[in-house]
Formats: C-alpha cells, structure tokens, sequence
C-alpha cells in the first residue's frame, strides 16, 4: 500500500482543479524534504556560527571583507546574504562599494557549512555609520548576526 500524500490526511481538503501544478509540486517537494530528513542536525534552523569582522577597525579608503559562516541541514534550500540597515548592500551609496561574494559551501555532518563574504571598497565613512546584517533563511527557520564597526576614536588636538 503507498503512503497518502501530505494532504489528503488535512481535514476538508479537496484538490482544486485550477491549482497550478507548480504549487502542487513545490508543495510535494517541501513535504518530501522535511519527510526524508533525519537525524539531530535536521531538525535544526540555520544558526550563524561567526561573524568575522576584519582584524583591525577599517579606515576611510581601505579595502575590507568580513565573512559570515552558517551551518544548515538543507544547504540546497538556505539562502545566506548581507543586508546594510535593512537593504541590499548592492544599493547602499556609493554604488558598487559594497559587494558579496559568492556563497561557498562546505558539508559538515548531514548538513553544510555555508559561506558568504561582505567587501567594502573603499571603506567610507558612510559604511561606518552602517549595521550590516548577515541573514540565512532556509524551510527550518531564519537567524541573523550583525555587524557595527566600532566608533571612530577621537583625535587629540594638536599642541596638547
């Protein structure tokens, strides 16, 4: 006997024959990605492992990558990128400053570890002032880690 299919246990459901079969299938396969998966990293969301920042505080005109890392049981599914105060960074001013690169994906265990890095060139004071965000997204969940410079230290006054 085959199993049912994910819906027809659902209480009143009745196929529509207008569905498009492209949410049917997407539906299907949602349901046989959660159904196939198991184990303990499963049944897991996507969690941000680090957060790199570069090694010292940039400066204005410096060329800077930090790095986001993130561990996921449906790498095929996750998505990871980098937002600056909520937008794209691609859209930040100056255009083209801000850039990601692209995702890389190592597996770890019944899962992978995700990749993704944020360069800035030039770094400008704009960038400073800046909360970038890396956010990973997959069917499991969503989390986020963010990144603020630390502030601009004031200068001595000369002759002081």
């Amino acid at each position: 006997m085959e199993p049912p299919l994910p819906m027809e246990g659902l209480r009143g459901f009745q196929p529509d024959p207008g569905t498009p079969p492209a949410r049917l299938l997407l539906s299907l396969l949602c349901w046989a990605l959660t159904s196939r998966c198991t184990g303990a990293m499963a049944l897991q969301p996507p969690s941000v492992t680090l957060l790199r920042p570069p090694a010292r505080p940039p400066r204005p005109g410096d060329s800077v990558t930090a790095r986001c890392e993130a561990l996921s049981a449906l790498p095929e599914l996750t998505l990871i990128y980098w937002l600056g105060n909520g937008s794209f960074v691609e859209q930040l001013p100056p255009v083209g400053a801000a850039q990601e690169g692209p995702v890389l994906e190592e597996p770890r265990g019944a899962g992978a570890l995700l990749s993704r890095d944020l360069r800035l060139e030039p770094f400008g004071a704009g960038h400073a002032r800046t909360a970038f965000t890396c956010v990973v997204l997959s069917p499991r969940g969503a989390r986020s880690a963010e990144l603020r410079w630390p502030p601009a230290r004031a200068r001595a006054p000369r002759g002081h």
